[in-house]
């Protein structure tokens, strides 16, 4: 590799993603140029081949069009993994950090976005770096230390009224919901005062992403509170009903960690 990681803007994005054929990827919309007109769309393609052109990362002459190695290994991977780890970090005013990590048998990359339309992919030299990155990513959680034990349950049906009302900043609603669902009202004024005021961890897994029928592991959701977590998981095979537990940090981080190793065992380089 040239470079450890790549700066693309989404004009730049979207031409490498012509070029190869593929009309979208994770992080962008199903279209992304579907309310665009022909002119704008023209134009924005235009200024972004001009753009990879610059950079080097493009180059085109009368018969044949060459692009960049990296470019190729960081965002081709990306577009077509063989597995991705999805790690979101949702704050409480709905804004949200998102991190996909994708796996080929050959590399590794971290995809990210941190502002709009710029798109970062980053190239981890084995599962040891890509570890070491999620560690950082999710040590707040290991400054969690406090446990107390608890364990609830909660229908999906519940617990999706519970997340839109607390998304809609009405804690009391989502507070009575739990109460309605068998809650104890200390439990449930809790669990709503720590979504409304503490970010929410979703992590999520698919591999063989290539094939027919895609694998994948439930998600793991977890509630930041004050000093532990709440581990929400799903108690039957359906999905629909869920257990609530409260652990401390070090556990709820170790649950996400876990969901990695799909792209372990599918990285394995030559």
């Amino acid at each position: 590799m040239n470079s450890d990681n790549l700066v693309l803007t989404r004009d730049e994005l979207l031409v490498f993603l012509a070029i190869i054929g593929s009309k979208t990827m994770n992080g962008l919309e199903e279209d992304p140029l579907a309310d665009l007109g022909d002119q704008e769309i023209a134009e924005r393609l235009n200024s972004g081949e001009q753009s990879l052109i610059n950079r080097g990362l493009l180059v085109i002459d009368e018969n044949s069009v060459t692009l960049d190695d990296t470019l190729v290994a960081l965002v081709g991977s990306s577009v077509a993994p063989d597995a991705t780890f999805l790690l979101t970090r949702i704050e409480p005013d709905g804004s949200n950090e998102i991190h996909y990590f994708n796996a080929t048998s050959e590399i590794l990359v971290e995809q990210t976005s941190p502002r709009p339309g710029i798109h970062v992919f980053e190239y981890f030299p084995d599962v040891d770096a890509l570890g070491n990155r999620l560690e950082a990513l999710l040590a707040p959680l290991s400054l969690l230390s406090g446990l107390n034990g608890e364990e609830l349950s909660l229908s999906a049906e519940d617990m999706a009224q519970f997340m839109k009302q607390s998304k809609q900043d009405d804690g009391d609603a989502a507070r009575q919901t739990l109460i309605q669902a068998g809650w104890a009202e200390e439990a449930a004024g809790r669990l709503a005062h720590d979504v409304a005021t503490y970010p929410t961890w979703v992590g999520l897994v698919a591999w063989n992403l290539r094939n027919k029928e895609p694998e994948g592991l439930d998600p793991v959701m977890l509630f930041q509170a004050d000093d532990y977590c709440w581990l929400v998981e799903n108690v039957e095979d359906n999905g629909e009903r869920l257990r609530i537990s409260t652990v401390a940090g070090k556990q709820g981080k170790n649950n996400l960690m876990a969901l990695i190793e799909p792209l372990k065992e599918t990285y394995q380089p030559g």
